[in-house]
């Protein structure tokens, strides 16, 4: 079989959590499957390297066109992602994440880690809605002929806002991947790590205001908030109320920031799997997590929860932790990406 992998995800610094499962999954996929051919395709006015070597098995195209261009042809139907490589003569097309793919000619199987987009449209700013529309997200799902969601909660939501037979979706356990060596201590004194300030879904504010109120006890006036991404709706307030944000750490420093932190707070109205928590467990960092979405079910081992809605739940379990730093930690299950990729190939095989 020749398997086109849509790679774009994978050279995009921006991608996030997306990116990293791509970086366990892809390599392990290549490697389970010997007498397979993968062809990994990117596009851009710039060919990136990829981020891990290729075995014999596969190879890396690269298409110098600019990505406002593929985006605009693939939007007209004019063309598919596919087409873009049609020299390959591929089987099959696998998709990491929703993207620009057109209309494709060969059937694909795709990757879903979420649909909040669909859950809560609010949650995401306009050019974000416009961007789910112009890639025309629901249609992308409802015509692969596989779907792999990243945990149980994802594969039910599928079933409920995409009207979806469960027999077509299969739930893949995800492995861990290491995180990059982290550099020295960015943060000095006793602080708390959260992420998403210029993402609403990711719920930034509950995290301020647990933090805000746990600063206005003496005992606690030199704990810092630190959060990555910025958020012009906080921007002027930040100094003034002792947080420090990072806009776009490396992984080396975000690494740092993981271990380093007195708990990491995840206060998110929904995730379709919550890859961060188990980034920070992997350094046995104290995790809140909200009672949202997946993360009952996929958080790591020794994660405390609660109400996204409840700033002073999130506070009061913060005290606990500061007051007895020795007692809470949290762990992750160190698992192999390749059962992961032998969930894919046997789905694979059994619909080709």
């Amino acid at each position: 079989m020749k398997i086109l992998v849509d790679a774009r995800p994978l050279i995009d610094a921006s991608s996030g959590g997306v990116r990293r499962v791509g970086i366990g999954l892809i390599p392990a996929f290549i490697k389970n499957n010997p007498d397979w051919e993968f062809v990994l395709a990117t596009t851009g006015s710039k060919k990136k390297a990829l981020p891990f070597s290729l075995p014999k098995n596969a190879r890396h195209e690269h298409l110098l066109y600019p990505n406002k261009l593929i985006s605009l042809l693939c939007l007209s139907g004019l063309i598919s992602f596919d087409q873009f490589f049609p020299k390959e003569r591929v089987d099959h097309l696998f998709l990491c994440n929703l993207g620009f793919i057109g209309r494709p000619k060969v059937p694909y199987s795709l990757l879903v880690h979420d649909i909040s987009f669909l859950i809560e449209p609010k949650w995401f700013s306009k050019k974000a809605r416009l961007w789910h529309k112009a890639i025309r997200a629901k249609k992308s799902i409802s015509n692969a002929q596989n779907l792999f969601a990243v945990s149980k909660r994802t594969k039910q939501d599928l079933v409920e806002y995409c009207a979806l037979p469960p027999s077509r979706i299969t739930h893949i356990e995800l492995g861990t991947s290491a995180l990059s060596e982290p550099i020295e201590r960015q943060v000095k004194g006793r602080y708390v790590l959260a992420l998403g300030g210029n993402d609403l879904r990711k719920n930034a504010g509950c995290a301020i205001e647990a933090v805000n109120a746990l600063r206005s006890s003496p005992e606690f006036q030199d704990v810092h908030l630190v959060l990555i991404g910025g958020n012009p709706a906080f921007d002027t307030q930040d100094e003034q109320e002792g947080r420090i944000v990072y806009l776009r750490p490396s992984d080396a420093e975000l690494a740092s920031l993981y271990k380093y932190a007195s708990a990491f707070l995840y206060p998110s109205w929904y995730e379709g799997f919550g890859l961060p928590l188990h980034e920070a467990a992997q350094f046995g960092t104290p995790c809140i997590a909200a009672t949202a979405g997946a993360l009952p079910e996929t958080a790591p081992k020794g994660t405390l929860f609660a109400l996204p809605s409840k700033p002073q739940f999130w506070q009061s379990a913060l005290e606990m932790i500061l007051k007895s730093p020795n007692e809470f930690f949290t762990q992750t299950q160190q698992k192999s990406w390749d059962a992961s990729a032998q969930t894919i190939q046997k789905t694979l095989v059994e619909h080709t």
